[in-house]
């Protein structure tokens, strides 16, 4: 059982820090895109005040649905560490 637990560890490591470099990057990536179309949008008389603060609420609600993903994934996080947690002194336990 102890290798079937290390195993699975080592598979949650991976994909938490998979999770992890993508989450940044994408983080990064939405960023700049905010930035670089905010930049044009201001600088272009075509798009009056109120569309510029449209644009902007809608880029403010991107980065809040991303916020709130990444709080979701956190807690689905540390309830599975919880629970490899509890096995591991359980095994641990039941072998003394």
């Amino acid at each position: 059982m102890n290798d079937a637990l290390n195993f699975i560890r080592k598979a949650y490591e991976l994909n938490k820090n998979g999770f992890e470099n993508i989450y940044a990057t994408l983080g990064t990536l939405q960023d700049q895109t905010q930035e670089a179309t905010l930049r044009m949008v201001k600088e272009s008389p075509l798009f009056p005040e109120p569309a510029q603060k449209m644009m902007q609420s809608g880029f403010d609600a991107c980065k809040k649905g991303r916020v709130a993903f990444r709080d979701h994934i956190d807690k689905g996080q540390k309830a599975f560490e919880k629970m490899l947690n509890t096995t591991d002194k359980t095994e641990k336990t039941e072998k003394a």
